[in-house]
């Protein structure tokens, strides 16, 4: 707590004022109040509102802002009993403290919304409402489960999204009662029956159209959220309009802000299915094409390149060699004929003139003695009978030593 003596420095208007700012919006950060409406007035162009609330004994200044007023479900007027969710706000330059107000219904209604927000907070602190317990959607669902009315225009226009977008899913409706007695037993027991009846869903659409917050508020009961974060399932919450929002909405894996929207959210839609496959085509097409030009370039440059082409050109080069060779080896098969037939020519020459016949030419004769040739003086004895032959025959003889 601040305390300021009268022996410190006396304070300026802007701190103290400054010091209740703090304090004020710290400690009122979000409060519910009820009380009634006087003096509202709504600021044009802006569209900001600004009014009293009042009981029989006080009353606060408020503001609400045009953004937040598009979200009222009701027309603000002079003596209307509201529940205000709001914050303490101080306006410096005047020293004046008012409400922000973000949140307003009829007071009637005020208490279904003040539960609601007891729930809400409930849940927030159990983490009902945290990301990490979300489970995605299918890209592509094959089965999805329907908890609607099955009267009533909410599943007509579901199916008509349906077939307009992706006609190839099976949709399974699962008839409840939306709202009334019964209502919250109704739904719970089709979610239960959606995730233990056999059939593999991928998503579950718990849907209905818009109403008021009593039409709505099956949708805000506890047993309903725990059903719907229970289940094993995606489930996406389509209840109301845009600007409805309940319990079912924030416990839901997926909010959609309409029944058809729904439908849209969680199924292709078939005509941009076939235009991603034409650009997939295309794609893979000029790919394939890219990639067979690229190794042809590249073949081709390996086709050309010398070290490719060596083994060619070293056989290449044992063809000439070869012929070389062959070349070299004709010339020395030539020469080498000519030479033994030189030699040949030589031999037969040379055989000729020691031949019997060219001896006995030149006036020599051989002497034979029983059919053999006699060379020598010792293999002839006196009396021997022998043979004399000569270039033009043979006559016979006896040895005679003396």
């Amino acid at each position: 707590m601040f305390h300021n003596t009268e022996d410190e420095q006396p304070l300026t208007v802007s701190e103290i004022t400054g010091y209740i700012k703090e304090t004020l919006e710290k400690n009122f950060n979000e409060i519910y109040v009820v009380g009634e409406i006087s003096g509202y007035k709504r600021a044009f162009p802006s569209g900001h509102s600004y009014f009293t609330l009042k009981d029989e004994k006080a009353s606060i200044s408020c503001n609400l802002w045009s953004f937040r007023y598009n979200y009222l479900k009701f027309t603000p007027k002079d003596g209307k009993k509201v529940l205000i969710r709001g914050r303490i706000t101080v306006y410096e330059p005047r020293g004046s403290y008012a409400i922000e107000v973000m949140s307003m219904s009829e007071f009637g209604i005020g208490e279904l919304q003040l539960a609601f927000e007891k729930l809400k907070q409930k849940l927030i602190e159990e983490g009902l409402f945290d990301e990490k317990y979300k489970k995605q959607i299918p890209e592509f669902p094959d089965k999805v489960a329907i908890i609607t009315s099955e009267t009533g225009a909410v599943i007509e226009d579901f199916k008509k999204v349906t077939k307009k977008r992706y006609p190839l899913i099976d949709l399974y409706l699962f008839p409840v009662l939306v709202q009334g007695t019964g209502s919250v037993e109704s739904v719970c027991r089709a979610i239960k029956k959606a995730n233990e009846c056999g059939i593999d869903f991928d998503v579950i659409v718990v849907a209905r159209g818009g109403g008021s917050i009593e039409d709505l508020w099956t949708f805000n009961e506890e047993a309903v959220a725990r059903a719907v974060f229970a289940s094993k399932i995606p489930v996406v919450s389509a209840v109301g309009h845009e600007v409805d929002y309940t319990i079912c909405d924030f416990v839901a894996d997926l909010r959609a802000p309409t029944p058809s929207a729904a439908a849209e959210m969680i199924l292709p839609d078939k005509n941009e299915l076939l235009e991603r496959i034409r650009n997939y085509e295309y794609t893979l097409r000029s790919e394939v094409t890219d990639r067979i030009d690229f190794y042809r370039d590249s073949l081709e440059r390996i086709k050309s390149h010398y070290s490719f082409n060596k083994p060619r050109d070293i056989l290449n080069d044992f063809k000439i060699r070869l012929d070389d060779m062959s070349d070299e080896l004709r010339k020395i098969t030539d020469e080498r004929i000519k030479y033994f037939s030189n030699e040949l020519n030589y031999k037969e020459r040379l055989l000729a003139s020691i031949s019997p016949e060219t001896t006995l030419k030149r006036g020599f004769a051989y002497v034979v003695k029983n059919g053999k040739v006699v060379s020598r003086k010792k293999e002839l004895e006196e009396g021997d009978s022998v043979g004399l032959n000569f270039q033009d025959g043979s006559v016979n003889a006896e040895i005679k030593t003396k």
